[in-house]
């Protein structure tokens, strides 16, 4: 990799590719997978989602809920951080969001997943690959249910261009 540092605060991007979990010291702290490089980050991964949900105008309990309406109150559920020019910033939780294990994975920079006797390993677009303790099988399942946020993202970010509808409105509030 390019670079190794360290720093106080960080904001997830489209290049972030990967948020996980290291304990140094007693103390958990988050390795921070780039497209180019890796930082280490003396906060715990959750901390650094909801500064990012905040920084981008939302709220880590705002993008849950938006993201429980569209996939009917799951649990793990992957959130919507921000959105560049109509394309969104989707984050996937592989164990409950609040649990100190949890790895955060950007969804478009996955390639590809794969079983492994320990778990996964799931490969980036950046050609690094990572073993994590959880199946296959709940990889995939996280994995379809960002293609699913994302599916209906998109639908929603289409009817912003035409004209609004009665009965639109009231599918809405009947969810």
């Amino acid at each position: 990799m390019d670079r190794c540092q360290r720093i106080s605060n960080y904001i997830v991007s489209f290049d972030t590719f990967m948020l996980q979990p290291i304990y140094q010291d007693n103390k958990i702290s988050t390795r921070v997978i780039e497209r180019n490089g890796e930082i280490y980050i003396p906060r715990k991964p959750i901390h650094i989602i909801k500064k990012s949900c905040e920084y981008y105008g939302g709220s880590l309990q705002n993008s849950t809920n938006s993201a429980r309406l569209t996939l009917r109150k799951r649990h793990k559920t992957p959130i919507i951080i921000a959105n560049d020019f109509g394309k969104p910033c989707i984050f996937l939780p592989t164990i409950s969001p609040n649990s100190e294990q949890n790895v955060w994975f950007l969804y478009h920079a996955i390639d590809n997943i794969e079983s492994n006797p320990l778990g996964c390993t799931v490969y980036m677009e950046n050609n690094r690959s990572f073993k994590v303790n959880i199946s296959a099988t709940t990889m995939y399942r996280q994995y379809a249910f960002c293609s699913i946020l994302e599916k209906d993202f998109l639908k929603k970010q289409k009817q912003l261009s035409r004209p609004s509808s009665f009965m639109e409105f009231n599918d809405f509030n009947n969810r």
